[in-house]
């Protein structure tokens, strides 16, 4: 995976990639924002809670270090 850094302001929703990046803008890419402002968008509503029902669950830990 190859890593690009440029700045840019959204705009409706979108980012704008730079024409200076024109081999990127049509292919699959993995994109993490980062804000120099807080926009009051907690992590817990990013990641809703979920729960694993573990009831009759048997973890062999000889058993997990086997594979």
């Amino acid at each position: 995976m190859q890593a690009y850094e440029f700045q840019t302001v959204t705009k409706d929703g979108f980012i704008q990639i730079p024409n200076d990046y024109n081999k990127i803008k049509n292919a699959k890419v993995k994109v993490i924002i980062l804000s120099e402002e807080n926009h009051g968008i907690s992590k817990k509503s990013l990641f809703p809670d979920f729960t694993i029902d573990t009831e009759g669950y048997k973890f062999d830990r000889a058993e997990a270090n086997e594979r």
